[in-house]
C-alpha cells in the first residue's frame, strides 16, 4: 500500500522474521518503556506546547475579537512539533527546516500511498512514481542523512542535555538493539526509525483534529470538560492529566464515531492459512483485517451506538473501570490487537490530552461555519478536510 520499498528505504515489511525482532525492539521502547519517559518529559511537553501554540497563532487571523485558525493544519503541526520532542530531543527539533523535512516526509507517505493504489499494478509501485511524488526522496533523503548520524558516529557528540536524551526514542534505539545482529549497523535502525515516525506522526494530528472540531461543535461538553481540568489543577504531573475520566471518556467516544479506516488491523498472509475450524482459507498475498466500523457501531457492545455520548466509556463503578482510550480492546480495534497492537499510544494519547485541556482552559471555542463538512473520505480512510477552520475567543477577555 504504501511502497515501502521506495518510501522507507528498502524496508521489508513482510519478512516474519524481521517483523519478529522489529516489534520485540519497537514494544520495549514505546510500551514498556514509554509511560516512564513520558512522565519524565511532562514538563518539557507543557513548554513544547507554549512554544509551538505561540507559532500557530501567527497563523491564525481576527474574528470579532477572537482569532481563526485551520483546524487540520493547526492539529498537524502541534502534534509533529510536540510528539518529535520524544523521538530527537529538545534542540534538533527546536530546529525549523527539521520539523518542516518530517511533515513534508510524513506528506510523501500519504501522497505515495493514494498515487499507488489508482496506478496500474503494473507500473506501481515504482522508483519513477516515487521519484516524482517526492521530488526525488528529498525529505526521506535529509532524514536518512540526520538518522544515521545519530544513530552511528555522531551518537556521542549528540548536543543534547542527558537527561532528555536518554528518554528520546532514537537513544533507546540504539541502547536497546544493540544485543541483536540484526541490527548491526545504523541502516536497519534508520528504516525502523523512518516508520515509527511516520505512524507517529501520521495518526495523532487527524484523531486530534477530529476530537477537536467535536468539542467545537458542542458547548456543553466544552463546559463539562473544562470543569473537570478545572477540579483538577494544575495537572503538574503526567498521572494528573492522564487520570482524567472524562475527557478520556470523550476522546475515546469521538474516535469510535470516527474512526480513521472502516476496516482495522489489517495483515498480508505471508504463507497459506486455514483456521482452526476449516471454515475459511486465507491464500498467500491476500489482505485480511476486521470491519472496524461495524464493530464500533454494534449494539451488541455500545447502546444506540450512532449517538455520541462523551461519558460513554466513564466507570459507573468503580470496582468495575471500563477500558481507558489507550487500553486494548476487541472491541475497540483502533490500536490494533495481540502483539501487534500499536505500542506508541500513550504518546499518541499525551499530545492530544495536553493540546486539549491547554485550549480548553484558555478559550471558548467554536467551528467558524456550522455547516461544512468536517471530513472526507477516500475508499475506507476518513481525513479532515483542510479548510474546516474553528475560532477561539480568549476566556481572560470575558
Amino acid at each position: 500500500m504504501f511502497g515501502f520499498k521506495y518510501t522507507m528505504k528498502n524496508f521489508e515489511h513482510d519478512r516474519i522474521d524481521h517483523k519478529v525482532v522489529r516489534n520485540k525492539v519497537n514494544n520495549r521502547i514505546l510500551g514498556v518503556k514509554g509511560p516512564a519517559h513520558l512522565r519524565a518529559l511532562y514538563p518539557n511537553f507543557l513548554a513544547r506546547f507554549e512554544q509551538s501554540w505561540e507559532k500557530a497563532l501567527k497563523n491564525g487571523r481576527t474574528v470579532n475579537g477572537s482569532i481563526s485558525l485551520p483546524a487540520a493544519r493547526t492539529c498537524r503541526t502541534l502534534s509533529t512539533r510536540m510528539i518529535s520532542l520524544i523521538f530527537f530531543g529538545e534542540k534538533l527539533t527546536l530546529d525549523e527546516n527539521f520539523i518542516e523535512t518530517l511533515m513534508q516526509y510524513s506528506k510523501d507517505m500519504v501522497n505515495c500511498m493514494i498515487a499507488f493504489q489508482v496506478t496500474p499494478r503494473l507500473l506501481a509501485p515504482s522508483s519513477y512514481l516515487h521519484f516524482i511524488i517526492t521530488r526525488g526522496g528529498k525529505a526521506m533523503h535529509a532524514l536518512i542523512k540526520q538518522f544515521t548520524d545519530i544513530l552511528s558516529s555522531g551518537r556521542e557528540t549528540w548536543d543534547e542535555a542527558d537527561y532528555i536524551k536518554q528518554c528520546t526514542i532514537i537513544h533507546n534505539m540504539t541502547t536497546l538493539s544493540e544485543a541483536s545482529s540484526y541490527w548491526s549497523g545504523p541502516s536497519m535502525k534508520v528504516q525502523n526509525m523512518l516508520g515509527l515516525w511516520f505512524a507517529a506522526s501520521h495518526q495523532p494530528w487527524m484523531n486530534l483534529t477530529f476530537i477537536l472540531l467535536e468539542i467545537c461543535a458542542r458547548k456543553d461538553w466544552q463546559d463539562r470538560l473544562r470543569q473537570e481540568l478545572l477540579d483538577h489543577t494544575p495537572l503538574g504531573d503526567y498521572e494528573s492529566l492522564d487520570s482524567l475520566p472524562l475527557l478520556d471518556s470523550f476522546m475515546k467516544e469521538t474516535v469510535r464515531l470516527n474512526p480513521l479506516d472502516n476496516f482495522g488491523i489489517r495483515r498480508k498472509a505471508v504463507l497459506p492459512y486455514s483456521f482452526a475450524d476449516g471454515t475459511i482459507s486465507i491464500p498467500q498475498g491476500a489482505t485480511v483485517c476486521v470491519p472496524a466500523y461495524d464493530m464500533l457501531h454494534d449494539p451488541a457492545h455500545y447502546t444506540d451506538p450512532f449517538s455520541f455520548d462523551g461519558a460513554r466509556f466513564v466507570s459507573r463503578d468503580k470496582r468495575e473501570p471500563l477500558p481507558k482510550f489507550t487500553q486494548i480492546s476487541h472491541n475497540f480495534p483502533m490500536w490494533g490487537y495481540g502483539s501487534l497492537a500499536c505500542p506508541g499510544r500513550f504518546h499518541a494519547s499525551l499530545v492530544i490530552k495536553v493540546v486539549i485541556s491547554q485550549l480548553l482552559l484558555r478559550y471558548d471555542l467554536r467551528l467558524e461555519d456550522e455547516m461544512i463538512p468536517r471530513r472526507w473520505t477516500w475508499e475506507t480512510f476518513a481525513m479532515p478536510y483542510e479548510s474546516t477552520r474553528i475560532v477561539l475567543k480568549d476566556r481572560d477577555s470575558d
